[in-house]
């Protein structure tokens, strides 16, 4: 009987907790004198691999820095706070772009978060308002718009869910993406404003 009310309690995204590859729901910015950095958390599956089926899942955060005066010849070190915990290595340049980044495997709960590049602070914070809707509520808006979708309707798929930097226009501002992505690598979507709910694009 336990087994049952357990179950009947859930909803909303707690019923599709399995299918989750990932799940991005904050996003976090800061600047100091010499950097920019933001920082993307949440849980993910591992190995993280687009293939229509999740994986057991861990916390992460990945941080990024752009130096507002690039020398690529120069190697960074970071310690950061998250969640009163301090984690502390080298940034790892990308390949292509002018930016140093580091992942560690914590999710940021409180909304902000304590980086130093070498002896420089940046205090990052949540670009999220108190009028945003929440993870899960854009989660039901594309459930319900998607809901007749083959790729939904087969029940073989994983979904994502990220808070992103507006992907449309130079507007700037955030959306939730939410997608639903079968082994086939077939994928429908929606991309939701996150003050108005409403969905401004899909993909069928």
């Amino acid at each position: 009987m336990s087994v049952f009310l357990l179950a009947s309690c859930q909803s909303g995204i707690d019923k599709y907790r399995k299918k989750i590859a990932e799940f991005r729901d904050d996003v976090l910015g800061g600047e100091s004198a010499n950097f920019t950095a933001s920082a993307v958390t949440g849980y993910r599956e591992e190995p993280f691999e687009i293939n229509g089926v999740a994986n057991a899942q861990c916390d992460f955060c990945v941080v990024t820095i752009t130096p507002k005066n690039f020398d690529p010849s120069v190697c960074y070190k970071y310690k950061a706070t998250v969640n009163g915990t301090e984690y502390s290595g080298d940034f790892v340049k990308h390949p292509f772009e002018n930016t140093y980044s580091f992942e560690i495997a914590a999710r940021c709960e409180t909304g902000n978060m304590t980086v130093s590049v070498d002896d420089e602070t940046i205090e990052l914070s949540s670009v999220k308002t108190d009028e945003f809707i929440t993870a899960e509520k854009a989660f039901e808006t594309a459930l319900k718009r998607l809901n007749g979708s083959d790729i939904i309707k087969s029940g073989k798929y994983e979904i994502y869910i990220r808070l992103i930097s507006n992907p449309v226009n130079a507007a700037g501002g955030y959306f939730w993406y939410v997608a639903f992505v079968d082994e086939n690598k077939d994928t429908c979507a929606v991309l939701i404003e996150p003050t108005t709910m409403e969905i401004t694009a899909v993909r069928e």
